[in-house]
């Protein structure tokens, strides 16, 4: 008798504990509420991608202004919290993600098989084609894919772009970079012959440096889709990014947001 008491209690205490593990885990907390609560949303990017993300001074302040911001800012407005950024060499973007140190990345990131193992994408929210960027008084050289098989190129550590120029020009001399400017300062002194980069971004370096054009090599024509990046498991997070982005498309939005910051961009240069 005692020891089917016994049994009785012990059962009785294994169901307590499963119980208690039970509401544990039903209680825990979801991003969402984990950001609210901090009241901060944390965004990793890399701010040399003008239209998408760049440094702006204005009235003697440095401030990261781009699309891509706007959209964060408005995911933070969303989820009422305050935006904050964290500025990194874009092959640290992924590792703050995925330690805790950020909650999104939007940084013009394309969504590949590689990067999704180690984090989550939201849906396309901007498509863009890839363009090749040297320096005027070789435009005439570079025409097309054929003459760039001995050119040296410069490119973005981690990016899609670098594992283009790896896979179709494997014995090249490919310079990769932490940050596109460094990129066009290496092409400007003559370090490295030409840089491949997504055309929107081309299209600003080009503007601010007068002895750089874009090819006119219509064959490289890669796609570039943007996506943001979001750590695993956090899917209430991805779902609410995933509403915004269809709403912000529904609405013509990103255009809109794409097309006022190119033309800050613009003013700022001239």
């Amino acid at each position: 008798m005692k020891i089917v008491k016994q049994v009785l209690i012990l059962i009785s205490l294994i169901f307590l504990i499963g119980c208690g593990n039970e509401k544990i885990f039903s209680e825990k907390t979801s991003k969402i509420t984990e950001i609210q609560e901090a009241g901060v949303l944390n965004l990793a990017t890399s701010a040399d991608y003008a239209p998408y993300e760049w440094h702006l001074v204005e009235g003697g302040k440095d401030k990261i202004v781009g699309f891509d911001i706007d959209i964060a800012q408005i995911i933070a407005d969303e989820l009422g919290v305050e935006l904050h950024i964290s500025d990194l060499d874009f092959d640290g973007l992924i590792p703050a993600l995925s330690t805790g140190k950020a909650d999104l990345i939007i940084s013009g990131m394309t969504p590949t098989a590689k990067r999704a193992e180690s984090v989550d994408f939201s849906d396309i929210y901007i498509s863009q084609e890839d363009v090749v960027v040297v320096r005027e008084e070789d435009m005439n050289q570079f025409n097309h894919l054929k003459t760039m098989d001995f050119v040296s190129w410069a490119t973005q550590k981690t990016t899609v772009q670098e594992e283009w120029l790896q896979t179709n020009y494997p014995d090249s001399d490919i310079q990769s970079v932490g940050q596109w400017g460094t990129a066009i300062v290496s092409l400007k002194t003559g370090k490295v012959d030409a840089i491949l980069m997504v055309k929107a971004v081309a299209e600003q370096y080009v503007k601010q440096n007068e002895d750089l054009v874009i090819a006119d090599i219509e064959e490289i024509g890669t796609q570039n889709d943007s996506a943001i990046a979001i750590r695993k498991g956090d899917t209430d997070l991805k779902n609410k990014v995933n509403e915004i982005i269809d709403s912000l498309n529904k609405s013509d939005m990103i255009n809109t947001l794409y097309i006022e910051n190119t033309e800050l961009m613009d003013k700022n240069i001239n």
